[in-house]
């Protein structure tokens, strides 16, 4: 199970109010704790935005984080702890800060190369495949390839000297310490057509560039760990993610919490029985990354439209299902904010350590716009009740690391009756039948022997046990 980290609004280890390496170093033990196996960091490198992912220098970390040495000082520690660390890489675009660009913007060479200039004016009629948005833009004079935006010009992936300059970006991390990368923008490398002047996908091109890129880590680091972010159908993400080994399942995470928050029974099966099809064959090219949310996305209480019942439920059917599970910082604690295209902020908010919004660690780089002091939303506050919403996805998060298994099982069965969802999950070494109530009410179980809560509750009446209310349950057999 992955942590999903983004350092700046995670803990301050040099009372800057900005995350940084010493303070996400301290934080490991807590890490550890939930039952966090591994880190996917969020981009470090040199950037002037707040997100990082407009690259200034390839090869240095950003220094509103501190230190390489630091860097090396967080993996060596997370290391100790068994943490695998991967490092969100974006090689599809960079900072128009760059030395490259500005050289290219000057001619020379093979930086000119690097990036892809207006070479017919017909060109600019191009529009960006989601939005309809114009793809180009002017620098001084000079129109230059801008898919996701002014602030980062694409590269050019034509350029054979560009392909060896990443090579190289690869093996400096690793050598840094990292276990591998998530890959952004993983099938835009080849997007625009010069043959037809259109955005158009190239996934064979894309494909052929990733093989090389993953081969190269591996000749360095064998066990390297790769996940690809693809918004696609599915048999485009099948493409990718056979070569990665890990391809993040968006769809699975938009239609689990759909039909959470609307508590409808039958759309979870059909989502489960075509999000996860793989999963009911015991071969499989790849694993699925499993999530309900990420730094892209509203956070999992807001999209229940603040409902925590249905958030917990939500959390404990993904943590039951084969995969590998990613889990966005903060939504242990039930933080809120709500994803804006345009000023996306919201869902990136401080992770709240106090409840006055103040203390050793606590970042301040942003004012808190949902997540506000004296709420009972913080780690100080929740630990210090039972039964907390914090308390709760602890538990959820035990039971996965309890049930380590569940990442390699086999769907062998799955059916509803009324609001009950049953699943049926093999492994190697054990079996389970796996419940899930999208109800209100409680219903009964029939044929049970010894069941384990996962969420919410169970009771017993006249001999027959009963799953509570948007909980769900898992009854392990040999």
């Amino acid at each position: 199970m992955f942590y999903e980290l983004y350092l700046r609004s995670f803990c301050d280890g040099n009372g800057d109010g900005i995350g940084d390496f010493i303070g996400a170093e301290r934080k490991l033990d807590y890490l550890a704790d939930l039952g966090i196996e591994g880190i996917w960091l969020l981009p470090i490198l040199h950037s002037p935005s707040y997100h990082g992912y407009s690259v200034i220098d390839f090869f240095s970390v950003n220094p509103i984080y501190g230190t390489l040495k630091d860097l090396r000082n967080f993996l060596a520690s997370a290391h100790k702890l068994d943490l695998k660390v991967i490092l969100d890489l974006p090689m599809n675009h960079t900072s128009p800060n760059h030395e490259w660009f500005l050289k290219a913007l000057d001619g020379e060479k093979p930086y000119r190369d690097w990036y892809l200039f207006l070479k017919d004016e017909q060109w600019l009629k191009a529009r960006r495949h989601w939005d309809g948005e114009q793809v180009w833009t002017n620098y001084s004079g000079q129109w230059v390839y801008t898919l996701f935006g002014p602030g980062s010009p694409d590269l050019n992936y034509e350029s054979s000297s560009l392909w060896q300059q990443m090579k190289e970006v690869l093996t400096f991390w690793l050598s840094v310490g990292f276990d591998g990368f998530r890959f952004d923008a993983a099938k835009h490398i080849f997007d625009f057509s010069l043959e037809k002047g259109i955005c158009e996908y190239q996934h064979s091109r894309n494909i052929a560039f990733w093989k090389e890129m993953t081969a190269h880590c591996r000749s360095i680091s064998p066990n390297s760990i790769f996940v690809s972010e693809v918004w696609d159908d599915a048999q485009i993400v099948d493409l990718y993610s056979t070569i990665f080994g890990i391809g993040f399942n968006f769809p699975l995470a938009e239609d689990l919490k759909t039909s959470v928050a609307t508590r409808d029974p039958e759309l979870l099966v059909k989502s489960l029985r075509t999000d996860l099809n793989r999963y009911f064959r015991s071969k499989r090219s790849y694993e699925s990354g499993i999530f309900l949310t990420n730094h892209d996305m509203s956070r999992l209480v807001s999209a229940m439209d603040g409902d925590k019942e249905l958030s917990l439920l939500a959390m404990s059917v993904l943590l039951s299902l084969p995969g590998v599970p990613f889990f966005y910082y903060g939504e242990e604690l039930g933080m809120e904010g709500v994803y804006n295209a345009y000023f996306n902020e919201e869902q990136l908010e401080p992770f709240l350590w106090f409840e006055n919004g103040y203390g050793p660690g606590q970042t301040e780089w942003k004012a808190l716009g949902k997540n506000h002091p004296h709420s009972g939303r913080s780690l100080e506050a929740q630990k210090a009740v039972d039964g907390s919403y914090f308390e709760r996805i602890r538990a959820i998060l035990e039971f996965r690391k309890n049930n380590s298994w569940l990442r390699l099982a086999t769907i062998r069965g799955l059916r509803r009756r009324e609001n009950l969802v049953i699943l049926r999950v093999v492994g190697e070494s054990r079996n389970a039948f796996i419940y899930h109530n999208l109800g209100k009410k409680r219903v009964a179980l029939e044929d049970v022997s010894s069941l384990q809560i996962i969420n919410g509750s169970l009771s017993r009446y006249r001999g027959k046990r009963y799953l509570g209310g948007f909980s769900s349950a898992i009854e392990v057999t040999k």
